[in-house]
């Protein structure tokens, strides 16, 4: 009894003062999502995974422990089911050093995987966090993207789309509840075919998501959670 006293303590504060890793998922039917948490430490890492929906409802949550240097392989398949809903954030959450890999699925083929190295980064003295995207869209080429507001508060979001010259050709904005996810098609969004780089300013600190299609179909998922600098105006 004593021990398993320990162990849950151990959990608890690991839960409650852990950081958070944020990443996108795709649970969309036809997509899946598998997650590879490697403990870079020379200690025991316990972790926990929490999965969300594009409207910030918790889907699926699990603990695990990990020794050094150890590496687990979670797929999301076979924890949740396919949906047009479930999509959007995964926070794993850790007071360990971790290595986070997130492969991408077609149907069954991986198309794409990425990496995630780092926390999340909070800023006590930020009023805004600004984030950049780099698109492309024209020819074959299309560009859309997931906001994913990884804050217990409601996100205030705006961005501007730039062309390759500069000019502001769209602009949009909105608020992502906690924990939700916002999508973006450009393709939908522009009246021209150009590329160039999005600025994306936010109350709260963001995950995104960059989905780059090729004729139609997906050949790579960008997952970006680092904001280039913070503004207290």
């Amino acid at each position: 009894m004593k021990k398993a006293l320990i162990f849950f303590v151990i959990i608890l504060s690991t839960i409650l003062f852990a950081s958070n890793y944020g990443l996108y998922h795709d649970s969309t039917p036809g997509r899946n999502t598998a997650i590879v948490v490697s403990n870079l430490s020379d200690e025991n890492a316990y972790f926990r995974v929490v999965v969300y929906d594009y409207e910030g409802k918790e889907i699926w949550k699990d603990t695990f422990k990990s020794k050094p240097y150890e590496t687990v392989h979670i797929d999301l398949a076979q924890k949740i089911p396919q949906s047009d809903k479930n999509w959007g954030l995964v926070l794993v959450q850790c007071d360990q050093l971790l290595y986070i890999s997130v492969l991408y699925k077609d149907r069954e083929m991986l198309f794409s995987r990425n990496h995630v190295i780092e926390p999340v980064q909070v800023s006590s003295d930020a009023k805004y966090y600004w984030y950049g995207i780099n698109y492309t869209n024209f020819g074959n080429a299309e560009t859309a993207f997931a906001l994913m507001n990884t804050s217990n508060k409601t996100n205030d979001i705006y961005l501007w789309v730039y062309d390759y010259a500069g000019n502001v050709i769209k602009e949009l904005s909105g608020n992502i509840s906690a924990k939700a996810s916002a999508y973006v098609d450009l393709t939908k969004e522009l009246n021209s075919q150009t590329s160039g780089v999005i600025d994306i300013r936010s109350t709260e600190p963001i995950v995104i998501g960059i989905e780059y299609y090729q004729s139609d179909e997906i050949w790579m998922i960008e997952n970006i959670v680092d904001w280039y600098t913070t503004t207290k105006w």
